[in-house]
Parts: structure tokens; sequence; C-alpha cells
């Protein structure tokens, strides 16, 4: 009696590497991933750059508001740490103890102090890597009036501060404005490049209304 042999089971493997069509759906899966991190990234610049908007300088813009409102009195208008001193409707670049002072004898508050422990600088890296802090000051000018001054601002967030405030990036019109040079207050500028570093005599002002 013959026995019937059983047929084995036997594995074949394909050899061939991959087509072009699946090579080149990875390609795009890859590029959909990159694009995803990198929108994902500008998503959480842009939501810091109005958020140091919101709680920095719109806070020190309504802060003065709220102090005229109270007093009939420009805030910094004085630099001494009360309601004294010789007035005369112009911000004098008050220190950092002045303007708490002044907010503090009225009964208002300052923006707070963020990582710097300042209530006057904020700190902001941009898309370079670089860390800058920000310091604003009260200040006057013939031509601008008063406004607040923002040194060592990063050229991108000068620009979204811009688009947020004026509804355009321009630096030469508008009440957010970009001054090449600080001792030629009426000499407004275009922003310069993102990617460059803020010039150490550059500055970006926000004119106030009274």
């Amino acid at each position: 009696m013959k026995k019937k042999k059983g047929k084995g089971i036997r594995l074949i493997i394909n050899n061939q590497g991959f087509t072009l069509i699946e090579m080149a759906i990875v390609l795009i899966i890859i590029g959909i991933i990159i694009g995803a991190v990198v929108k994902g990234k500008d998503l959480v610049r842009s939501a810091e750059q109005k958020r140091l908007y919101s709680k920095f300088i719109n806070s020190w813009e309504v802060a003065y508001s709220a102090y005229y409102d109270r007093t009939g009195r420009i805030l910094g208008d004085t630099a001494t740490n009360d309601n004294s001193g010789t007035r005369d409707g112009h911000c004098s670049n008050p220190s950092e103890a002045n303007l708490n002072g002044q907010l503090t004898m009225v009964g208002l508050e300052h923006p707070g102090g963020g990582p710097t422990g300042s209530i006057i600088s904020r700190t902001y890296t941009d898309s370079q890597g670089r860390s800058n802090t920000i310091t604003v000051t009260f200040r006057y000018d013939a031509a601008q009036g008063n406004f607040i001054r923002m040194d060592l601002v990063p050229n991108e967030l000068g620009m979204a501060w811009d688009r947020i405030i004026d509804g355009e990036m321009d630096g030469t019109t508008g009440d957010f404005l970009y001054i090449p040079n600080t001792t030629a207050m009426g000499t407004e500028n275009d922003w310069p490049s993102a990617v460059d570093n803020p010039v150490g005599t550059s500055c970006a002002i926000l004119k106030l209304s009274f």
C-alpha cells in the first residue's frame, strides 16, 4: 500500500523592493507630518505673541487709561511714587517704582511681574532661538505725543503686534510704529527682516490717546 506524500507549506518571500508609487506615498506622508509639526510651531508662536501683547502691552495701555479715568492725570507725568510733583501732561520716563507707586496710590494694579520679576519687562524667544528682554517705558515727544516705548522688540514680534494693533504690518503708519533710531523719534520705517536681530538703537512705540 503506497503512502501519499503530504504537501508541505511553502512560504514565498517577495524580495522585490518598494515600488515608485509606494515610495511616493511614504514621502507624501513624511511631508505631511513635517508640515504639521512646522505649522504647529507657528501656531504656538502666534499664540505666544498674542498672549504677550494682551498680558503685557495692552495691560499697560489699560492701566494708563484707568489711571487717567480715575485721576484726570497722566500716568508717569511725574517722577515720584505718589501723586505729588509738577505735572505738565507729558510722560516723563518714570521708573518702575514710580509707575507701581502711582498706580497703587489710587487703588489700581500694574500688569504684574513676568518671568523676569519686573513689571516693565518680559522675555521672548524668536524663531531663530534668540531670547530678548523687552522693556517698556512711558515717554513723550513733540512729534508723537505720549507713547509707550518698547526696546529690544524682536522684529517678528513687532510685526505681529503691528498686525494686532493697526490691522496691518506697516511700521510707518498707525498707532504702532517702528523707529530705527531712538534719537530721531519722527523717523518711522518699515520693519526689518524677521530673521534679523533687533538693532540696539531701534525701538517700537505705541502712541497713547492723551
